[in-house]
């Protein structure tokens, strides 16, 4: 009788082979999956890449498309950018300055600010900024594109759907990237100075300030940040334009799309984050 039990409770060898097997295929098709998914985005780089070099593209369509992308981030978005400078310089520069004056190394101000600020925060802020700004209206917008048939209405006037709706927005979010990073720092640099200036923590002009940053950065930071700032912008691009384009079935719920692009986006900006900084 104990005997008997104890075969009933004990999962059998067959099952245990089953499990694994069941095990493998999940892990499989996860891979399988996300294999594919990275072939199909870098196939989109590639073509939109070739795609832009082409001369013949830029036609009137294509050109108020990308008109429309920049005053999307350029323009309308200047706002959150200044917003989110002034937020970031009353807790970070002004508490940069705070600190190192508290401990007498107030000369490392401009070195500390130019790590932080200039090469860590504001490409990232800039590209949580183009995403929250454009990126989610470019996933639900792509995202009803092949439901609702309109690729195929783009088909049949002759144009091409890739060039019209990826090209325009891959370039406007990355010439924008540049623009929002300008305007970042300087509204950050500014609200912490006039924070610090105002709690009596330090006693030079802004003028001083500005030259105490500047010379503690390098060639490199004239060119990399920048650089940094627009391939985010230009990465956000593809993977809210793909991700948005990824969706073939209205079963797929339009409500999915966004936090799916998120965490693609948030990736993608932390990736290109981390292989400056390993590359610098």
């Amino acid at each position: 009788m104990i005997a008997a039990r104890l075969d009933r409770l004990m999962p059998s060898r067959a099952s245990l082979q089953q499990r694994f097997r069941n095990m493998l295929a999940a892990i499989g098709n996860v891979t399988i999956t996300d294999v594919n998914g990275i072939l199909l985005f870098a196939s989109l780089a590639a073509t939109v890449t070739v795609a832009g070099l082409r001369r013949g593209v830029w036609r009137a369509p294509v050109r108020a498309e990308l008109n429309r992308a920049l005053r999307g981030i350029a323009v309308r978005s200047i706002g959150t950018a200044v917003a989110t400078g002034l937020l970031v310089g009353f807790a970070l520069v002004s508490q940069a300055v705070y600190w190192l004056a508290l401990t007498g190394q107030s000369g490392l101000v401009g070195s500390i600010i130019v790590i932080l600020l200039v090469r860590e925060f504001v490409p990232i802020l800039v590209g949580l900024i183009i995403f929250g700004r454009s990126g989610t209206a470019t996933l639900i917008e792509l995202g009803e594109a092949q439901t609702r048939g309109w690729l195929r209405l783009f088909e049949m006037q002759g144009l091409d759907p890739l060039v019209l709706l990826v090209l325009p927005r891959v370039l406007g979010f990355g010439i924008g990237a540049f623009c929002l990073a300008t305007v970042l720092l300087l509204s950050t640099l500014l609200s912490g100075y006039l924070m610090a200036d105002m709690l009596g923590l330090i006693s030079y002009s802004i003028w001083d300030f500005g030259d105490m940053v500047l010379r503690a950065m390098t060639i490199s930071d004239f060119i990399v940040p920048p650089l940094k700032c627009m391939i985010i912008g230009t990465l956000v691009a593809l993977v809210c334009c793909a991700t948005g384009l990824g969706r073939h079935e209205e079963a797929d719920e339009l409500q999915r799309l966004v936090p799916r692009g998120f965490v693609r986006s948030a990736f993608a900006i932390l990736l290109v984050n981390g292989l400056f900084d390993l590359v610098a």
